[in-house]
């Protein structure tokens, strides 16, 4: 059972540095995805919860709220073009800017 803070090698050459609770990540973490993607920040129950940033490998980039691995909530999504959409997010959409 995976216990407090290390590092977890998935076979899909993805892997999460960071905390874990009752063998979940839970806490602060960083996964790291095989396609250069990448999440750091706040997991809950193995999913993204609560604030955190996601960065794509094309440069864009989502800072904001999350709710079981969806954005959800107050968030900025930055492009790497320079715009941004900023506002309240429901279900890995724009809801409200």
């Amino acid at each position: 059972m995976k216990e407090g803070k290390g590092i977890y090698y998935y076979k899909s050459s993805s892997r999460y540095e960071g905390e874990y609770k009752n063998d979940l990540k839970e806490g602060k973490g960083i996964y790291y995805y095989k396609s250069d993607n990448k999440y750091e920040d706040d997991f809950k129950n193995n999913k993204f919860e609560g604030k955190g940033i996601y960065y794509y490998n094309d440069g864009d980039r989502y800072e904001g709220e999350w709710k079981n691995d969806l954005k959800e909530g107050k968030g900025i999504m930055h492009y790497s073009n320079g715009n941004k959409e900023e506002g309240i997010w429901k279900n890995n959409k724009l809801e409200i800017n």
